[in-house]
């Protein structure tokens, strides 16, 4: 079963900070792999972001929501390790 993938305007945000092949990169990592199978590739957060998935590639991490009843992937940032789990509104 493939998830159809929804963008979050902070994660679309993140994507713009990045260079244009490094963008082209992970859109089609999450695209080509993610999609389908977003469960065993991803690997559960927990504390404040339980419930919440992220999925590693190269030193950047894809944090995401999956939603099994409309079979839907929200990808929610995609930063560097060191800044993804920071909170983009206050910088903390």
């Amino acid at each position: 079963m493939i998830y159809s993938i929804q963008w979050h305007d902070d994660a679309i945000e993140d994507l713009k900070v990045l260079d244009r092949q490094t963008q082209k990169k992970i859109i089609a990592r999450v695209k080509d792999y993610l999609s389908k199978d977003p469960l065993s590739l991803g690997k559960p957060l927990q504390g404040i972001f339980k419930g919440l998935y992220r999925y590693r590639y190269g030193s950047y991490r894809i944090i995401y929501a999956i939603d099994r009843t409309s079979v839907m992937i929200l990808i929610l940032r995609v930063a560097d390790r060191k800044e993804v789990y920071e909170d983009p509104i206050t910088n903390n």
